[in-house]
């Protein structure tokens, strides 16, 4: 009789197993008298049953948030766009009003808020290419990693600001040639806004891994310190509080989801004084 409560006992226990596994925490194992080792595991799996319950409801709640944010963050920066350009053109006018050579510190005043207004429609245009990439439905494909980046810097003139060593012909990945095209754009102009040398050198290399390929992109920049390897990453961080053109902090965060967001992954390997590297995997095609 006691062997077949038992049987009865560990039948509960993998039928409790199976729906956690389909994500159903509503059952909760019964622990008998005995203080046995079943009883140990139906207690273990009852605590483990609340703490995913739990975590699953918070991903919920985090999920809706992120959502409400990103339609917020893109209502908010599509109703920007208008007063910001009728802003540029009340500027451009001033610039052209104004007698700056018996006047030089006007020019001065006026340079800084067109380099602010700049700022601003760059922070509203990539605010609006991080939310698209969040809420669209991708469509992945294989894409000639190389031509996006021959396009890139042709389109960005990244020889006027960079010496770019390609070590070999890119391969072929899963992707989209959208989403290439912002990966390299960022990445590139991530290197030459921070480089602190005469001459920017940029290197482009990669590696074939198993399933994957590791693209390596590394400067002769000032280096990041290790503490500051994953805030790089994070929306709106920045390595600068200078008020420069493009010094936004949301270009590597683009990176970083869009990785993400087609299996791939990003980090840096770097140290001060010794540049950057920016490796990123992305799947190859089959």
């Amino acid at each position: 009789m006691s062997d077949k409560k038992d049987i009865d006992r560990l039948e509960d226990i993998l039928g409790m197993i199976a729906k956690l596994a389909s994500l159903d925490f509503s059952t909760e194992l019964p622990i008998s008298r005995n203080q046995d080792m079943i009883d140990a595991i139906s207690l273990g799996l009852n605590m483990l049953g609340e703490e995913l319950n739990v975590q699953v409801v918070a991903r919920a709640r985090l999920d809706e948030l992120n959502e409400k944010l990103e339609k917020f963050a893109y209502t908010t920066a599509h109703d920007l766009k208008s007063p910001l350009n009728s802003q540029s053109g009340l500027l451009n006018i001033l610039e052209h009003t104004i007698d700056f050579d018996n006047n030089p510190e006007a020019k001065e005043i006026v340079d800084r808020l067109k380099l602010m207004n700049e700022k601003m429609q760059s922070l509203v245009f990539e605010i609006l290419e991080y939310s698209r990439l969040n809420s669209a439905h991708l469509k992945l494909e294989p894409v000639d990693l190389q031509q996006i980046l021959d396009e890139v810097m042709e389109l960005d003139n990244v020889h006027q600001h960079a010496h770019v060593q390609v070590k070999k012909k890119l391969p072929n990945v899963l992707l989209n040639t959208t989403l290439g095209i912002q990966i390299f754009r960022n990445l590139l102009d991530n290197a030459i806004k921070y480089n602190d040398k005469k001459q920017c050198l940029i290197t482009i290399n990669y590696i074939q891994l198993k399933k994957q390929i590791e693209i390596s992109i590394s400067d002769n920049g000032p280096g990041i310190d290790p503490e500051h390897h994953q805030q790089i990453f994070k929306f709106f961080e920045q390595r600068s509080s200078k008020l420069t053109k493009g010094s936004l902090g949301i270009g590597l965060a683009t990176v970083k989801n869009i990785v993400d967001v087609v299996g791939g992954s990003i980090r840096v390997e770097s140290e001060p004084g010794y540049g950057a590297t920016f490796i990123l995997t992305l799947k190859q095609t089959a």
